[in-house]
C-alpha cells in the first residue's frame, strides 16, 4: 500500500471515529434530557443516564466528565438550533412574517418548543448553581446578537420600522418566546390558536412601519 493511501486509509479511519464518538455524545444527552425532564437534574443521577443510553457510566465519563457538562452540552446543541433557525430568517424577504411563521410553526407543533419542560428545569438549576447560570447567560448573549442582526436586516428590507428601537423589540421578542416556552408547560388553558391570531397582531404592530396597518 502506497503512502498516499495509508494516509487516505488514516483520515477515513479518523472520520468514522469522529462520527462514531459524536453519536455516543448524542446518544448520551438524548438519555439525559429524558433523565432530566423526569427527575429533575438533581433528581437524575448519572447512573441513570447510563442506563438509559445503554452504556457504563464510565463510558459516559469519557464524553462528559460532569452532569453540569451534559447540561452545558444539552444547552449549546439547542442554541446552535436556535442560531440557526435566525440565520434562516435573515434570508427571507420580509423578515417579520418569517419571525411569524417560525413561531407559529413552533405553536403548532409544540415538541419545537425547544423541549420546554426541559428548559424550565434548566432555568430553575440555573437560579441555584453558578455554572448553569454563566452558560445560560453566553447562550442568551449569542441568541440576542443574532436577533438583533436579523432585525437589522430588516429594517434595511423595509419590513422593520425605520424608527423601530431594535434593542428594545429584540427583549420584547425574546420576552414573548420565553413566555410562549413556559405557558406551554404551565397553562393548562394554552390555546394555541387564539396565541397565533395575536402574536400576528403584536408582532407586526411592534416591528412594521406604522405599526402593521397596511399589512394585509
Amino acid at each position: 500500500m502506497t503512502n498516499g493511501q495509508n494516509e487516505m486509509t488514516e483520515k477515513t479511519a479518523a472520520s468514522t471515529h469522529a462520527a462514531r464518538a459524536e453519536s455516543r455524545r448524542q446518544q448520551v444527552l438524548d438519555a439525559a434530557a429524558v433523565c432530566f425532564r423526569r427527575s429533575g437534574f438533581r433528581g437524575a443521577s448519572m447512573s441513570d443516564i447510563s442506563a438509559l443510553a445503554g452504556m457504563s457510566t464510565g463510558h459516559i465519563y469519557h464524553y462528559f466528565k460532569s452532569k453540569e457538562a451534559i447540561v452545558e452540552a444539552i444547552v449549546e446543541r439547542d442554541v446552535q438550533q436556535g442560531l440557526a433557525d435566525i440565520d434562516a430568517l435573515k434570508g427571507a424577504p420580509d423578515i417579520v412574517q418569517a419571525l411569524i411563521d417560525g413561531a407559529t410553526d413552533c405553536i403548532i407543533d409544540r415538541g419545537k418548543l425547544s423541549e420546554p419542560a426541559l428548559i424550565l428545569e434548566i432555568l430553575a438549576e440555573a437560579s441555584r448553581n453558578p455554572t448553569i447560570t454563566g452558560v445560560m447567560g453566553e447562550c442568551e448573549r449569542s441568541i440576542r446578537r443574532s436577533l438583533l442582526d436579523a432585525l437589522e436586516i430588516g429594517r434595511r428590507q423595509g419590513s422593520v420600522a425605520a424608527d423601530a428601537e431594535i434593542e428594545v423589540a429584540c427583549t420584547m421578542l425574546m420576552l414573548i418566546f420565553d413566555g410562549i416556552t413556559v405557558q406551554s408547560v404551565t397553562n393548562p388553558l394554552f390555546d394555541r390558536e387564539v396565541i397565533m391570531q395575536q402574536l400576528g397582531l403584536l408582532l407586526n404592530r411592534l416591528l412594521r412601519p406604522d405599526g402593521g396597518k397596511t399589512t394585509p
